[in-house]
């Protein structure tokens, strides 16, 4: 069972927890700019969470714009936007852009975002353990950085009107999608605001910030951390980890959402990661269970 409880938290606000590294530039200044996050071109994961933790507010700004891509893509395609000073409008590749009648500026650059590229694998070596499923001919896909997107204001031609529409998300849409359920609250010893087992999770009624807890214990479940069968990893995961990954997701999805707990997300994390580190491994659990929560939870797209 993984409960999540009123943890002692480490009141600080440089979130290094992550990793010392993570977030700062090849000559080791701090970083957080798209520039840095380009640098990294096999997309390193904990840099991409250490800018979503640092600056929070542009989470909600960016699902309102892309809310159709990955939540990391959403946020690469805001950060590199703002950092050319460029407003968060649609974005599409050379290609569709001309489909629409418009054509990208002369001089323009790419953005880049996350993209699956098929690898084929090598003889000596097996694929990576957080490729996807190997498909025929021995190749497995890679998700890597590629700049192939332009922003509306880099293009000119005919009118286009952009939607304006962002979709709401649902507690229940998301858990029955998920197959998770919500069971009523054991009171158990101590002071626990929610808990995860198998595939039900229980919510205490007095918690203030009760959908934050929520995140935070379907992330258990959709993360494996309630079956052991259901990891991704070949080995365990400790508490630690554990708890870390599912209150990143949380974050995530309260900062996409815009709702209350933000802080509280960050605090938490660090309570249980003093002294430790975030494997980039976790960092991309947390964004891909996110991504399925948020995905399972958005009304149904004819």
């Amino acid at each position: 069972m993984n409960a999540q409880s009123n943890h002692p938290i480490n009141d600080t606000t440089d979130p290094l927890f992550l990793g010392p590294e993570a977030g700062q530039q090849a000559d080791g200044k701090e970083g957080g700019s798209a520039r840095d996050v380009q640098a990294h071109e096999l997309g390193d994961m904990r840099t991409i969470l250490h800018i979503a933790l640092t600056q929070p507010g542009v989470m909600n700004q960016a699902y309102r714009a892309f809310h159709n891509y990955s939540i990391g893509n959403q946020l690469l395609a805001a950060l590199q936007l703002l950092d050319k000073g460029l407003p968060l409008a649609p974005i599409a590749s050379f290609n569709a852009w001309r489909e629409k009648g418009r054509f990208v500026k002369k001089g323009e650059k790419a953005i880049s975002l996350f993209m699956p590229i098929s690898v084929k694998r090598r003889a000596d070596k097996d694929a990576p353990a957080d490729a996807a499923e190997a498909g025929e001919g021995g190749t497995f896909s890679m998700f890597m950085l590629r700049p192939n997107w332009f922003s509306l204001n880099q293009t000119e031609g005919e009118a286009f009107t952009a939607e304006t529409i962002t979709p709401a998300w649902d507690a229940v849409t998301a858990m029955a999608a998920l197959d998770i359920i919500e069971e009523p609250f054991e009171h158990l010893q101590g002071n626990h605001l929610g808990y995860a087992r198998a595939r039900s999770i229980g919510l205490n009624p007095l918690n203030p910030l009760k959908h934050k807890t929520r995140f935070h214990e379907m992330a258990h479940v959709m993360l494996g951390h309630t079956a052991v069968a259901d990891m991704h990893d070949d080995e365990a995961l400790t508490r630690q980890i554990e708890e870390a990954e599912a209150e990143g997701v949380a974050y995530l999805l309260c900062a996409l959402l815009d709702l209350p707990g933000q802080a509280e997300s960050r605090f938490y994390i660090q309570g249980w990661l003093q002294g430790g580190t975030l494997p980039e491994k976790s960092a991309k659990r947390i964004f891909g269970a996110a991504d399925r929560i948020m995905k399972a939870g958005q009304p149904v797209q004819h």
